[in-house]
Order: C-alpha cells, then sequence, then structure tokens
C-alpha cells in the first residue's frame, strides 16, 4: 500500500504540469489567432504621388458686390495629375478643402450644384454616382472613368466665382477674386480668394487614411 500511495504521489504532479501546458498552449493560439484577425482586417491608403494645379479664369460682370454674375463656363477647380504610384478610384476617395477656419468634403455622394454650377461639358467629363447626379469630379481630356491611373488628370470642380474688387461696402481684406463651392443641399458656400492658401487633403475612403495633403495658392 505505501509504494502504491508513492507512485500516486509522482503521477499527480506530472498531470498537472501536462494541463497547464495544454491550457498554456490555447491561449497562445488564441491569442495568435486574436493578433493576426487584427493585422488582416488593417487596410492601407494607395501610396500615389499627385502633382497639384487649377484652374482659375475667374469673371464676374459686376464687381460692386460678392455674388457671381458669369455669362462664360470656365472649368475653374483643383486639377489633380496621377504622376506615379497606384490606381484608385474617385468612387474610393474625399477631397477636403480648408481655408483659415472653413472646411469642406466632397466625395462622390456630393452632388454639383447645377444652379451656380459653372462647368463647360464638352470640356469635360463629369463623373455621375450611383444614383446618376453629377459630382464635383471630372476627367481632364478622356472619358467618364472613375479609375485613375498614372498619367490620368482629374477636378474638383468649382461651383461658381466672383470679383468683388469694387465694392465699397466690404473690408479691404475681404475685397478679391473668389472660387466658390456649394453643394447641392449645403446652405453653406466654401470660398477661397485668389493668392490665399489653400489646404487640401485626399483621403482613401476604404482604410481612412489620407494618400496626399498639402497647400496651394490659387493666383489670379
Amino acid at each position: 500500500m505505501k509504494s502504491t500511495q508513492k507512485q500516486n504521489d509522482a503521477v499527480s504532479p506530472v498531470v498537472g504540469v501536462m494541463l497547464m501546458l495544454v491550457v498554456t498552449i490555447i491561449i497562445a493560439a488564441l491569442v495568435s489567432s486574436f493578433a493576426g484577425g487584427l493585422v488582416s482586417d488593417q487596410r492601407t491608403a494607395p501610396v500615389s504621388q499627385l502633382s497639384v494645379g487649377y484652374t482659375a479664369n475667374i469673371v464676374d460682370t459686376d464687381k460692386n458686390n460678392s455674388v457671381p454674375d458669369i455669362t462664360i463656363k470656365p472649368n475653374n477647380g483643383l486639377v489633380f495629375r496621377l504622376m506615379a504610384g497606384d490606381s484608385f478610384s474617385l468612387k474610393d476617395i474625399s477631397v477636403q478643402l480648408k481655408a483659415h477656419d472653413k472646411v469642406l468634403s466632397l466625395d462622390m455622394s456630393d452632388i454639383l450644384n447645377k444652379s451656380a454650377a459653372v462647368e463647360e461639358g464638352n470640356k469635360l467629363s463629369i463623373i455621375t454616382n450611383s444614383q446618376g447626379n453629377q459630382t464635383y469630379f471630372g476627367i481632364v481630356g478622356g472619358e467618364a472613368n472613375p479609375l485613375i491611373s498614372v498619367g490620368d488628370s482629374f477636378i474638383l470642380l468649382a461651383d461658381s466665382c466672383y470679383d468683388n474688387t469694387q465694392d465699397a461696402s466690404i473690408a479691404a481684406d475681404k475685397k478679391g477674386r473668389y472660387l466658390t463651392w456649394t453643394p447641392e443641399g449645403d446652405k453653406n458656400t466654401f470660398e477661397i480668394m485668389t493668392n490665399d492658401v489653400l489646404e487640401y487633403k485626399i483621403i482613401d475612403q476604404i482604410s481612412g487614411k489620407p494618400i496626399q495633403s498639402g497647400t496651394i495658392i490659387i493666383r489670379g
């Protein structure tokens, strides 16, 4: 009987160690699986290099007010050209504009304000969204294909423009020539005066991360 008791005493610690080892392996496998899932869920934005320019043919028949009085359609706006890197779709991005304390973000869900828009359609292919509405994105010198590859250019159209340089009722620092954006259904107008600093950021909506950001000064 004494010999049997000693053998049982020797087996119990071994079983305990084995059980602890099994539990440790299971926990490690679960942690590894969870961590792997997190890594696989992380998305990265396209790595793309774009040049940034603009069209700012600002015309106004009455320079005594801050109202667009326009007789021609100059296709004003910011012009982006993909110089190198990954292709991307205009359906997957948003473009954020910032000037002083004003911020505007535009994507394919924003409808071009046709009551104020100054685009000349025969010189620009405007992208439509899934509802068939015209957006603020247009293709320069090509078909309305939202896929942007190296060498392609797209424009973020401005709704309108005005020149109030002869308006005696406003402060001198507010007099100038402006590009404006007023998305349909949005009561607020985003505007940028020429020779002022405009910040932009192109954001990949799938990952939520920026593709490119910078500043530009629209001369005119």
